[in-house]
């Protein structure tokens, strides 16, 4: 009997001893998996890691993200715009699924201290933004989503902003790609931050996959994935996103409401 199999029929109880526990690890508690996670060698969440099928693994990440519901975390993200990769820009992120808002503060790269705010519940095609510097001097000012300038850094508009929405776009393009075959998976390993790495290669399609090739870090601590990056045809960097301090918080409505809050 393996290790896994010992572990939800001992310790946890989820699973008879005929079940394939890789249906499972996906599908535990927050301190069931964190305890799990502790308790398992490098080697045998290695093998877990590359026997699970890429569409468990992003659900599990976006069933986390929907029951902590609202959560923050530091983004380095870099993108190819209009055929340009442009600089990295690190951005704190605070985001509340649902009813969902999300605030953006621009820590480093172009941008430097630009704070934006969208919550469509109070503008539904408005974001509030303040830019710094002597930019700063003309106030914060309202925004279309789809306005060039609101899009002027990235391939996506506000409304995408939060790693559930990025979970999202994955699963979306995991479940299109069913009838083709499905993605191929390349197993990495751990990188030096604890997390395991693989990447996918999407079948050829028309319309394409946002992504030739995808790579996906996953911390299996919080369950959801620290790392993700788009490469096009060619293997040219398209987008990546790298995430850090990932934690539920909880903050008063106020928090993402741009006029009760000065921004």
């Amino acid at each position: 009997m393996s290790r896994w199999v010992v572990l939800f029929v001992c310790g946890l109880g989820r699973v008879s001893s005929g079940a394939d526990p890789l249906l499972d690890f996906t599908a535990l508690s927050e301190a069931e998996r964190r305890a799990a996670v502790k308790s398992t060698s490098r080697d045998e969440l290695e093998r877990i890691m590359k026997e699970t099928p890429q569409a468990k693994l992003l659900a599990m990440g976006q069933r986390i993200i929907l029951g902590v519901n609202t959560y923050s975390y530091r983004m380095t993200k870099q993108e190819r715009v209009r055929g340009d990769l442009l600089p990295e820009q690190v951005v704190d992120v605070f985001v509340r699924e649902t009813p969902f808002a999300v605030r953006l503060h621009y820590v480093k790269g172009p941008g430097t201290g630009r704070r934006v705010m969208f919550n469509p519940t109070v503008r539904a095609t408005e974001l509030r933004v303040r830019e710094a510097g002597f930019l700063s001097v003309a106030g914060a000012i309202w925004l279309n989503v789809d306005s060039s300038f609101a899009k002027s850094d990235s391939n996506h508009t506000i409304r995408e902003a939060g790693i559930g929405s990025l979970i999202g776009r994955l699963i979306r393009d995991t479940e299109r790609s069913r009838p083709l075959g499905g993605f191929s998976m390349v197993p990495e390993g751990w990188n030096d931050k604890g997390e395991y790495c693989a990447s996918y290669l999407s079948p050829p399609a028309n319309p394409p996959f946002d992504y030739a090739k995808t790579r996906i870090c996953t911390d299996l601590q919080s369950g959801v994935p620290m790392k993700v990056e788009g490469f096009g045809l060619k293997g040219e960097l398209l987008e990546k996103w790298h995430f850090s301090d990932f934690k539920p918080d909880t903050w008063p409505s106020e928090f993402f409401d741009p006029e009760k809050v000065r921004l």
